[in-house]
């Protein structure tokens, strides 16, 4: 059965099917919105995955939680409405802000694919922009996960598991009160370890694609004044190494999941926060003021053409570190005939980025890339022993400012919303490199390479930014009924400019890009706890940062392009009895380039690359007695691998779930699996190496995990 009928059935029986609870669904309140709107009075387009549902579904990552959600895509890397987190036409900015207890989330340290979703409180998906609520980077929408919060309660968990390509896992987590109602204790942890599905025949390594982990959280709250003054401090470590997962697709087959490189290939990540959140209850209204440190380190080395051709290596350190702080007011108070609710806040930003990146190919391929070989078999021939090695040594620096203010009136059923933020950023980089040869010959070569302006000169370059933005937004939503309100919102969203290099042209400095967005919303409880959500939006790009590469060598990105983006967003949950409940999301995204020529090709009318049109899920979570059965179904069409169109990632069909038995003495045995009818499907398609053969990126196969499960 194809999952549109299984969404349909899901559908017809949300909105049918007689039910035994007779409460309403509890009452939302939406953490990334910084007015605390309860779900049901939010224009956003919003996902939602609570612990409760996390756990039950055996969610191992947040790549696992967000990827039911309507317009969430995640097997190419993240995407919001067909948006991709790195941008859909270049630039160095995200489109998505990841926010983890309040810290937002820079570099490589937002991978959610190796980002545990253990001891999670709640998972939130704010699809659209945020751009007046969260700021810079969240053109696209935000991701904000909250850990679980200490509580005096006393509590204790832990989680052991095996499965499949050597899985292990174990983890741990429990606090309690330090202090009766005065601090609170809340640790956890989690080690994790496969061995992959990659076999590297050139290399002798069936484990070549293998994951090993960890992190660690550990939070604090204190109410020494009772309920008018808390404290929450967080610090958190989380750390991966992974293989590559690219495998050969020219002279083998890649659903045997063979890689071919030559040389090692491995990255490493880790990532170390910190948060001190502070609220006040005085003079009528709720002070909050958010520190934040994030410090992420990424180290990576590969071979550059991922045959076992001797074609150059690649490798670098990357570092991010960024300070925030945050302090904003909430207050709510009669007005007229009316009732006021808003938010006022002023904010700023430090941070630094560094990275020290090298590349060793061979002289063939350079000119071959430039034009300058007769024939790619003559260039190989004369030059076989000659490389070219180029170091980049990059810093910088961004500091942000912003001031912000949103407020809701309401007078019967109608609530008006007006927002604006004002964000103002400086940009410094320094970007040197260093260009050599293996042999005389290389180094000759390159340096009349260079004089003929084939190539930017050796040197230190420094480039700096000065800008500002005015970021509005306007909005109504009418109470149709007590249980249903219909909306709209116009809003503007922003990424941010940057600096980028290229090897033929040197450094650059581009501005932001802008969006205008429209949302028509209308969510409502029905009877039988049943909560529906529904967002028609258009969104027109304007200022694009396109990349104006004219080869792989290149990197040169200019405010050139013009988008359009629609589509829809629908999204229900029922309890149909105590034990039972269903889930179902369904989200179309059509995205168009309305003006992008590059020296590449003219993509205009061409979509997004990595942007599905499609993305659907269907669940359910039964829970009789001491048993947990849980299955969904999650399917994202096929979305094209480049802005040319001409090749295609395909589309997938996953299933996943959870069965366990709890017994008397707490104890829980659970089987776990994700793609269970073992799917195999592209993700990332045509990843060009040498001349004549690529690679691409597979999905991950069936996965199987078998476990105990405690709680005290």
């Amino acid at each position: 059965m194809k999952l549109k009928s299984i969404v349909a059935a899901l559908a017809g029986v949300l909105l049918a099917a007689p039910a035994l609870a007779q409460q309403h669904l509890d009452t939302v309140i939406i953490s990334g919105d910084k007015l605390r709107r309860a779900e049901i009075d939010s224009n956003a387009s919003i996902g939602i995955r609570t612990g409760r549902q996390i756990e039950n579904a055996g969610n191992e990552t947040i790549e696992d939680v967000v990827s039911q959600m309507a317009n969430v895509s995640t097997a190419a890397g993240l995407a919001l409405r067909g948006i991709p987190l790195t941008g859909a036409t270049g630039g160095s900015g995200q489109t998505v802000t990841i926010t983890i207890d309040g810290v937002p989330q820079g570099g490589f340290a937002q991978d959610i694919d190796y980002m545990s979703a253990w001891d999670m409180e709640r998972v939130e998906v704010l699809r659209g922009p945020q751009s007046t609520n969260q700021g810079r980077n969240s053109l696209a929408g935000a991701v904000v996960i909250r850990s679980r919060l200490p509580s005096d309660k006393t509590d204790f968990a832990a989680r052991a598991a095996m499965g499949s390509d050597g899985l292990r896992r174990i983890a741990l987590a429990g606090g309690g009160a330090l202090s009766e109602n005065v601090a609170a204790l809340r640790i956890s942890a989690e080690k994790r370890h496969s061995d992959g599905e990659i076999h590297n025949t050139t290399r002798r390594d069936r484990n070549w694609a293998r994951e090993d982990g960890h992190n660690v959280r550990a939070r604090l709250r204190l109410t020494p004044w009772g309920d008018n003054y808390q404290a929450l401090f967080s610090l958190s470590e989380e750390q991966f190494e992974k293989g590559d997962r690219q495998v050969e697709a020219v002279t083998r087959d890649p659903r045997e999941r063979i890689a071919l490189a030559n040389e090692s290939s491995r990255a490493r990540n880790r990532s170390r926060n910190g948060a001190l959140e502070q609220t006040l209850r005085a003079f009528g209204a709720d002070f909050t003021l958010l520190t934040t440190w994030a410090n992420s380190r990424f180290d990576r080395d590969g071979d550059y053409d991922m045959t076992e051709l001797n074609q150059g290596t690649h490798g670098g350190i990357y570092s991010n570190r960024q300070l925030t702080q945050e302090i904003r007011a909430n207050f709510d108070t009669a007005l007229g005939q009316g009732k006021l609710k808003g938010v006022l806040g002023a904010y700023y930003s430090h941070e630094r980025t560094g990275a020290d990146k090298g590349y060793r190919v061979p002289l063939s391929y350079v000119l071959d890339m430039i034009g300058q070989c007769p024939s790619v078999a003559a260039c190989e021939a004369m030059f076989s022993a000659d490389f070219i090695e180029r170091r980049n040594d990059e810093s910088g620096k961004v500091r942000s400012r912003a001031v912000f203010g949103e407020a809701d009136y309401g007078v019967g059923a109608l609530t008006l919303t007006a927002g604006l933020r004002y964000d103002a950023e400086k940009q410094e980089r320094t970007i040197g490199t260093v260009t050599s040869g293996t042999t005389p010959m290389a180094r000759q070569v390159f340096q009349k390479l260079i004089a003929a302006g084939a190539f930017g000169p050796d040197g230190v370059q420094h480039l700096a930014s000065d800008a500002g933005v005015w970021l509005p937004k306007f909005g109504a939503r009418y109470a149709l009924s007590p249980e249903w309100v219909a909306g709209l919102t116009v809003q503007r969203g922003y990424r941010t400019g940057g600096v980028d290099y290229s090897y033929q042209r040197g450094a650059n400095a581009y501005g932001p890009e802008y969006t205008k967005n429209y949302d028509l919303s209308l969510k409502g409880a029905l009877p039988q706890r049943t909560f529906v959500s529904a967002n028609l939006y258009r969104i027109d790009w304007s200022d694009q940062q396109v990349n104006m590469a004219r080869n792989s060598i290149d990197n040169f990105i200019v405010n050139a392009g013009r988008s359009r983006l629609m589509g829809l967003e629908l999204e229900a949950r029922r309890a149909m009895t105590r034990e039972l409940e269903v889930f179902g999301a369904l989200g179309f995204s059509h995205t168009e380039f309305l003006d992008f020529k590059s020296p590449q090709g003219d993509f205009t009318g061409n979509e997004f690359a990595r942007s599905p049109r499609r993305t659907q899920s269907a669940g359910f979570n039964w829970t009789p007695g001491r048993l947990l059965a849980n299955l969904h179904l999650a399917y994202e069409a096929k979305g094209f691998s480049n802005a040319d169109n001409l090749t295609s990632n395909q589309s997938h069909l996953l299933l996943g779930g959870k069965l366990a038995y709890s017994f008397a003495n707490g104890l829980t045995a659970f089987a776990s699996g994700s793609n269970l009818l073992d799917r195999d499907y592209i993700i990332y398609n045509h990843l060009n190496s040498v001349p004549g053969r690529h690679s691409v990126i597979m999905g991950h196969g069936r996965k199987l995990a078998f476990g105990l499960e405690g709680k005290i």
